[in-house]
């Protein structure tokens, strides 16, 4: 084999490469919605600036998250570093974690991997109270194949449906207790629509 088809080989595997790479970090938000260039340069370069601005965490800081994470995939380890510093407090880290929940639906939806990614990146912090913060702030949806890590799980059904001794049944991963009815009956007919997202 010559030295020239080699060379186009390689540099076809090196083509091909950098657009896996690019494809695997493309931003989730569209062009015109992605945060400025200069923000995201501020937060990669001072994730700690994050917390100075927003102290009390709220709804501004999950927007910003949000933002951070849809725009740039790369703001990624800065966000999960936040999460593992001591000095985030609790209602920064519900923020934080609200935020990136909601860049991994929207991820779902377009990139799958960078969905995955998240949720593996907060199982790693190793931290139950941002895992559970997590599942709480992704429901009981399953977004991405992760084998049980992170929020994925199940989205429930079935449970008790009649009858003189029913209690309490808990659905899916939520927590929430569904009380049956106390009284005996049948369903005669269903009707049941699905509808795309």
């Amino acid at each position: 084999m010559s030295i020239l088809k080699v060379a186009l080989r390689l540099a076809a595997a090196a083509a091909l490469a950098a657009t896996i790479s690019a494809a695997a970090s493309a931003a989730v938000y569209p062009p015109q919605r992605q945060l400025a260039a200069q923000l995201i340069s501020d937060f990669k370069s001072s994730p700690n600036s994050l917390l100075q601005q927003y102290p009390t965490g709220g709804a501004q800081m999950i927007s910003r998250v949000r933002d951070l994470g849809a725009s740039d995939p790369t703001t990624l380890p800065g966000l999960i570093a936040l999460l593992k510093d001591p000095a985030t407090n609790n209602d920064q880290m519900r923020a934080i974690v609200a935020g990136l929940a909601q860049v991994a639906r929207m991820a779902a939806q377009s990139d799958a991997a960078f969905a995955n990614e998240i949720q593996t990146a907060i199982a790693g912090t190793g931290n139950a109270d941002v895992i559970a913060a997590y599942q709480a702030a992704i429901g009981d949806v399953a977004i991405a194949a992760t084998g049980g890590t992170g929020g994925g799980g199940s989205t429930g059904g079935g449970g008790a449906t009649g009858g003189a001794n029913s209690s309490s049944t808990t659905f899916g991963n939520n927590g929430t207790q569904n009380t049956a009815p106390t009284s005996t009956g049948s369903v005669t007919s269903a009707t049941s629509s699905v509808s795309p997202r």
